[in-house]
């Protein structure tokens, strides 16, 4: 077995083990799931009762009782009445509209003690919900056992933490969204991030990369300040471009003195890309030369259009599932068909759907491309998934609809029955990012850029 699989393996393993542990040690859990399921049951029998105050109270209250019930609901199609079948969409629509909302929020790790950084790798994985590859760190790195103080610690925040103490460096990858760790000596600085200064906010991560200044054509006295930012933003998150004015970022010396955006009416958009998780972007002033050796204190508002809450959409048993619908909060997919081609040592399998969102608007109808790049994969009986590795496409787009053919190659032959799952998110929202740089300083004039 290959080194990545048996990591894989014990994962899942402690994983699954811990689960266990904890329940067989909390005998109100199980107790805990069955009221909560009657309590559902009581509430939609209550959403057809006569009374209208009843009914109101009960849609309110399965609204209240938040995600957990979303797993509850029976599908609205099976609903007694129309009006039934009605209130529990819009009890569906408003827990994950919410629950869309709550996953902007930073991830936050609570973990104390002496631990081995594989261990400690994998509790801010579970916490964080955010994927964690860990296949190019050395057994004896992953066995190294280290002391951490996490208490409701974002995200990012406990990232450098681990890197500050150990020879670590990272690379989001978008291929699978997830956080790709890589080791270096101890003695190598070469993948080092330059970073001059660097601000958390949310599930966002922005540092400076660089500070220069050239002269300013026409202006003998005066240079222009460029000043290098990088947004990162957690894995799980599914960032669609970040957008800001140059009137909402400010830069000012040690002595107060607000300097002169060089271009202040700019607004700027910058896609991310399929599966991009970090963008850079510069923004420039005007200088005076006798400001050059000042300290300069930058803060601003960026905003940063999301597409959130990603859940799974899944057929069971394709070649059986085709004209099969599903819906998931503010989206609808239907599985068009599945095309089979069986080679000699492996199989491919083309998988053509069709999906409607509920909502447009700008943020949609304008950037509505990044629909062709979500995620899909097929799984077997076992689990064991396969990420698309093909090419996917635009097959459709009418009446409001847009289709997407995948393609998943070089699967084993001896699989026959495979599910398909869907990464559909249910909400394009944007938030904001705020950040406050102090104390920056121009580098040498040795190192200053040339005109």
């Amino acid at each position: 077995m290959s080194r990545l699989l048996l990591l894989a393996a014990n994962t899942i393993l402690t994983l699954t083990l811990g689960h266990v542990q904890a329940t067989a040690s909390d005998p109100n859990t199980v107790q805990k799931q069955g009221d909560l399921k009657l309590q559902v049951e009581t509430l939609i029998t209550q959403l057809d009762d006569n009374q209208r105050q009843v009914r109101e109270q009960a849609e309110s209250k399965l609204i209240g009782l938040g995600k957990p019930v979303l797993s509850l609901l029976p599908p609205p199609e099976l609903a007694t009445t129309a009006s039934v079948r009605e209130a529990i969409q819009r009890v569906k629509h408003q827990i994950e509209k919410q629950a869309a909302r709550d996953s902007l929020q930073s991830s936050r790790i609570t973990l104390n003690g002496n631990y081995t950084l594989n261990t400690v790798l994998q509790q801010i994985s579970r916490q964080s919900g955010n994927q964690l590859d860990l296949q190019n760190l050395t057994d004896d790195l992953l066995n190294r056992k280290i002391q951490v103080e996490f208490e409701k610690t974002p995200f990012w925040q406990s990232i450098d933490e681990l890197k500050q103490t150990l020879p670590l460096h990272y690379q989001i990858t978008g291929s699978n969204d997830s956080l790709q760790f890589l080791q270096k000596a101890d003695s190598d600085t070469s993948h080092s991030s330059k970073t001059l200064g660097v601000h958390y906010d949310g599930p966002f991560r922005i540092t400076v990369l660089d500070l220069k200044s050239r002269p300013l054509r026409g202006s003998p006295d005066k240079d222009l300040l460029a000043v290098k930012f990088h947004v990162e933003v957690e894995p799980r998150l599914r960032p669609l471009f970040l957008s800001y004015a140059a009137s909402d970022i400010h830069c000012s010396t040690s002595q107060s003195n607000k300097l002169s955006a060089f271009t202040p009416q700019a607004k700027l958009e910058l896609p991310l890309g399929e599966g991009g998780k970090n963008v850079n972007f510069t923004t420039t002033w005007i200088l005076n030369h006798n400001q050059q050796k000042s300290m300069f204190d930058i803060q601003g508002t960026l905003q940063m259009e999301l597409a959130a809450e990603t859940l799974p959409i899944t057929f069971d048993n394709l070649d059986q599932s085709e004209g099969a619908v599903r819906r998931r909060g503010n989206v609808s997919v239907e599985l068009v068909n599945v095309e089979q081609e069986k080679l000699p040592s492996s199989q491919s399998l083309n998988v053509r759907i069709a999906m409607s969102y509920d909502y447009g608007g700008p943020a949609f109808e304008s950037h509505r491309t990044w629909i062709y790049h979500n995620r899909a994969y097929l799984e077997n009986s076992t689990g064991l998934k396969f990420w698309l590795n093909g090419a996917s496409h635009t097959t459709l787009e009418s009446a409001g609809k847009i289709g997407v053919s995948y393609q998943f190659k070089e699967l084993p032959l001896q699989e026959n029955r495979l599910q398909f799952t869907y990464l559909a998110p249910t909400l394009i929202t944007a938030a904001p990012i705020r950040f406050h740089f102090e104390n920056l300083k121009l580098p040498a004039d040795g190192e200053k850029s040339k005109p």
